[in-house]
């Protein structure tokens, strides 16, 4: 056997292990994207393998949760320049314990679930899951317009009737 194939067996085998804990979440599919194996929850893109001959898997991540992952294990964790402003990381399947994986695919399935799915989780589980500290949902574009055109408006200052 080739050391490249020995090398992609050992990264699917990884994958595989990766899928079968996010399974644990409703409506978790099975996909290809980018022509690697993906990770979906209902359709809605969640993560995927991002080479198979590195082994990275590529998951959505806050970009506050991101930094926080970053500092705390820069071995098994990690950001590409092409990455930089999507909020997503990168993590290496054959680094992470299962423990660390399974939060980390919990925080992307809650990310990326219909509400209602999420919901339902938390109600048959009986529990209830507490965002990071600072994570902050992400401005809708709609708002965003409209803090700016608050912004550029001139401030009117009150005036006074002079007699």
């Amino acid at each position: 056997m080739k050391r490249g194939a020995k090398r992609n067996s050992s990264v699917l085998r990884h994958f595989a292990a990766a899928m079968k804990l996010a399974k644990r979440f409703p409506g978790i599919e099975s996909d290809t994207c980018y022509g690697t194996p993906a990770i979906r929850v209902n359709g809605k893109f969640m993560g995927r393998l991002r080479t198979e001959a590195e082994g990275w898997l590529a998951i959505r991540c806050d970009f506050e949760d991101r930094e926080i992952l970053l500092q705390a294990a820069p071995h098994v964790f990690h950001v590409t320049s092409h990455y930089q402003n999507y909020p997503m990381i990168l993590v290496d399947l054959a680094a992470i314990d299962d423990d660390t994986l399974v939060e980390v695919v919990e925080r992307a399935w809650r990310r990326q679930a219909p509400k209602k799915l999420v919901r339902e989780f938390e109600e048959r589980h009986n529990t209830t899951f507490a965002p990071s500290p600072t994570s902050k949902k992400r401005p809708t574009k709609k708002s965003a317009v409209k803090t700016r055109r608050a912004q550029k408006r001139p401030v009117k200052k009150p005036t006074t009737k002079k007699r």
